[in-house]
C-alpha cells in the first residue's frame, strides 16, 4: 500500500508539465505530533509525540525536502527536530497566522523547494487556501495523524493527497 502511494506521488512530482512556474515541486504539510499538558500556553510533545515524529521522519527522509518551516511553539520545533536532524536542515520559524503572506514568502524565496510544513490544526485550511486548495479540511482536536502532500499544477487546483501516518 505505501509503496503504490509513493510511486504515484513520485509521477506525480516527476509530471513536469503540471508544475507551475514558481511553484514549490512539492509541500508536504502536517500538524505538530501529540501534545501534553491540556490548559498550558506552550506544551510540549508527549511521549507518543515524540515517537510519532520519529515515525514522520522515517516517512519523508528520502523526500528530496530541502526546507522545513515550524512556527516558534516547541511543539512544532519538537515535532521537526528528528527529521531536519537526519537531513541535516536548519528549521525556519513562519508565522501561523499569515497564511497568504507566508505562502507568499514560499513562492518568492523557495520556488523550487521541497518543503515540509510543520503546523497547527486549525490554521491547516487557511494553508491550503493560500496553496489553492479550494476545499474545507478539518482536523479533530486529537487527531495528529495527517500527512498532506500538495503539489501545485498550471492553472488549476493543487494535487493535494490526505494520508494517515
Amino acid at each position: 500500500m505505501k509503496k503504490c502511494f509513493f510511486v504515484f506521488l513520485l509521477l506525480a512530482i516527476l509530471d513536469g508539465g503540471t508544475m507551475g512556474a514558481g511553484a514549490q515541486e512539492v509541500i508536504f504539510l502536517v500538524r505538530h505530533t501529540e501534545q501534553a499538558g491540556a490548559g498550558r500556553t506552550d506544551p510540549p510533545l508527549t511521549e507518543a509525540g515524540q515517537e510519532r515524529a520519529k515515525r514522520l521522519a522515517v516517512i519523508l527522509k528520502d523526500a528530496g525536502i530541502n526546507q522545513i518551516f515550524v512556527t516558534k511553539w516547541i511543539r512544532t520545533v519538537q515535532t521537526a527536530e528528528s527529521i531536519a536532524k537526519s537531513l541535516r536542515i536548519h528549521t525556519k520559524v513562519y508565522e501561523r497566522d499569515d497564511s497568504d503572506g507566508f505562502v507568499a514568502r514560499l513562492r518568492t524565496e523557495h520556488p523550487q523547494d521541497r518543503v515540509l510544513i510543520i503546523g497547527h490544526s486549525l490554521p491547516i485550511t487557511p494553508l491550503l487556501k493560500a496553496l489553492g486548495h479550494p476545499e474545507t479540511i478539518k482536523i479533530a482536536p486529537l487527531e495528529y495523524d495527517n500527512l498532506f502532500v500538495v503539489i501545485p499544477k498550471i492553472k488549476e487546483s493543487p494535487l493535494v493527497v490526505r494520508i494517515r501516518y
